[in-house]
């Protein structure tokens, strides 16, 4: 299999930013790059995607006929993004005005340590809400196993296909 088809199966069926940059990197540098283009491309395309579904999930939904609402979309829309992208804004004002001097430092060790924080309080959060046993059950007797893998096995036969296709 040619490095560029390689690579970009790679980087169409691989779920995790990482693990496709990993296991391109076992087939070759070229492989690397293409995944990595992939994956970006896809993963770019998510947010676009998602209020595309949300949109239309709001019509399927509505059989009272009301009409759209705005509300809806805010309502679910991840919030933390908006924290994401605010943080980053100030950061790449921030930083390339005092970057090489001793402040620019203690901000990205501020930056890092509350990224630890956050996230760590985020994950504990989420477990403390999770109820394992309920979800396991539920699981099984939803079909969602089942659809998860079936979906899984028409993504890497597609991704395989389009790989030979444009490569």
């Amino acid at each position: 299999m040619d490095e560029a088809v390689a690579g970009s199966w790679i980087g169409a069926s691989v779920d995790q930013t990482g693990n496709v940059v990993a296991s391109a990197a076992i087939v070759g540098e070229y492989a690397t790059e293409v995944a990595a283009i992939v994956k970006l491309i896809l993963n770019s395309g998510l947010g676009i995607l998602c209020t595309v579904i949300a949109f239309w999930w709001q019509t399927k939904t509505n059989p009272e006929g009301k009409k759209f609402s705005w509300y809806f979309l805010w309502d679910k829309f991840p919030k933390f993004v908006l924290g994401y992208f605010l943080c980053s804004a100030v950061l790449s004002i921030t930083l390339p005005r005092i970057q090489g001097t001793a402040q620019a430092d203690a901000v990205q060790r501020a930056v890092i340590d509350m990224n630890r924080w956050w996230f760590g309080i985020g994950f504990v959060g989420i477990g403390i809400g999770t109820n394992l046993k309920d979800l396991w059950a539920g699981a099984l007797g939803s079909g969602v196993i089942q659809g998860y893998l079936m979906s899984n096995l028409l993504d890497i036969g597609i991704a395989l296909g389009l790989s030979y296709a444009l490569f």
